[in-house]
């Protein structure tokens, strides 16, 4: 299911970042800049809506529906597999969308390596089960040593079917692979492989409740039983990996202890944006105006990442609970966020792909929202409606 260009013209002015990235005013932006942007839908409920008091996912899911009937969005008329390239000046990505069968965790088959809140389970619940659709793919990494090259280059050989250019200065471009021959060799290329879920831990394990649902009702097989995913070969386009950073409300910067195993440095002005440490088991924690250095003291265990450090040794040792706890991507994020909740930002230093691999292939779990793959794909290019699969 995609955008219409005919209907809604530039399809990059209706596509945006992923949901959990995006904050107030980058929405507003979005939201200003096209009235059929997709954040209509994925977050609905940060679209006002003065007239109509109804919930804001079934008010997005008639909307989703509408704009099918208008076509606005519509329908390719073959099954594909999709390429998809994307990236700036700098970087260049490529991998395969398609639907994804979810498989029970112990097959090892997809592997999360971060635990999920469960309220942001339950909103992405509430948003795929009104639109009956997945909205958003989530991403896969996977090392298949160029398995799937020959297919994706026979498929960017043709002409493409999406080709935009978005706000953020990133190109998109898509092909689409119908020939049910190309699918078979995609598929058995991709069989031996495990993957590591990049991005979309939440989407993932909503996939995992709307199957459950839907059984749960006797409806044992059907649209649900599949998710959409865009699986890139880490071999091939390695994707950089980054922290997300914690702000912390009410806390203050003076007030702050080491635990045992820490050292904690005196506070130093800060001029300009505060840099993340640039070395694993440090931790800069700053208020904007000044910040404190604390580190790691005693012998490190590589298989605790520095957000385990965080969430098990630092934060209860300032008397934090988890409610306190914001989760950002961008420093400047980090820091209003703590602002706004008179708090401190804690800038993280990120694991290496070899480290989140070698913990999800252990069945650990670190703590939630603990890396960020880049660059993520845009949303709204590519969605998959249950309604053409039942």
């Amino acid at each position: 299911m995609r955008f219409d260009p005919a209907v809604v013209g530039d399809i990059g002015e209706v596509t945006s970042p992923p949901y959990d990235v995006m904050d107030r005013p980058m929405i507003d932006d979005l939201l200003n800049e096209h009235p059929r942007n997709i954040v209509r839908l994925i977050l609905p409920r940060m679209v006002s809506d003065p007239v109509r008091a109804e919930d804001p996912y079934a008010r997005a899911g008639k909307l989703l529906r509408r704009w099918r009937e208008h076509g606005v969005l519509r329908t390719d008329d073959q099954a594909a597999l999709y390429v998809y390239e994307y990236g700036d000046a700098h970087q260049r990505v490529c991998g395969l969308v398609g639907a994804l069968e979810l498989r029970k965790r112990d097959v090892g088959v997809v592997l999360p390596h971060e635990g999920v809140i469960p309220q942001i389970v339950a909103d992405r619940l509430a948003m795929m089960a009104s639109a009956r659709a997945n909205l958003e793919p989530i991403l896969l990494v996977y090392d298949g040593a160029g398995s799937t090259t020959q297919a994706l280059e026979a498929a960017r050989a043709q002409p493409p079917i999406i080709d935009v250019q978005a706000r953020d200065g990133t190109f998109h471009t898509v092909w689409s692979i119908t020939d049910r021959r190309q699918h078979q060799l995609i598929r058995a290329a991709l069989a031996p492989h495990q993957a590591l879920i990049a991005d979309g831990h939440h989407r993932y394990a909503t996939y995992l409740q709307l199957r459950k649902r839907h059984r749960s009702i006797g409806e044992r097989h059907g649209p649900w039983d599949r998710g959409l995913a865009l699986l890139i070969d880490q071999s091939q386009y390695p994707l950089q990996l980054g922290a997300i950073h914690r702000s912390v409300a009410d806390v203050a910067l003076d007030d702050l202890t080491a635990p045992p195993g820490f050292a904690l440095g005196a506070a130093e002005p800060v001029t300009g944006l505060p840099s993340p440490p640039t070395t694993a088991g440090e931790f800069v924690v700053t208020d904007g105006e000044r910040q404190r250095r604390l580190h790691l003291t005693a012998e490190r265990d590589h298989a605790v990442s520095d957000a385990a450090l965080l969430h098990e040794r630092l934060l209860p040792s300032w008397g934090c609970t988890d409610d306190q706890v914001g989760y950002l991507h961008t420093v400047d994020q980090t820091l209003r966020n703590a602002h706004q909740d008179s708090g401190v930002a804690v800038l993280l230093h990120p694991p290496t792909v070899a480290e989140v691999m070698d913990v999800a292939r252990a069945g650990k779990m670190m703590p939630r929202k603990s890396t960020s793959f880049g660059p993520k794909p845009r949303m709204g290019l590519l969605m998959r409606s249950f309604e053409d699969e039942a």
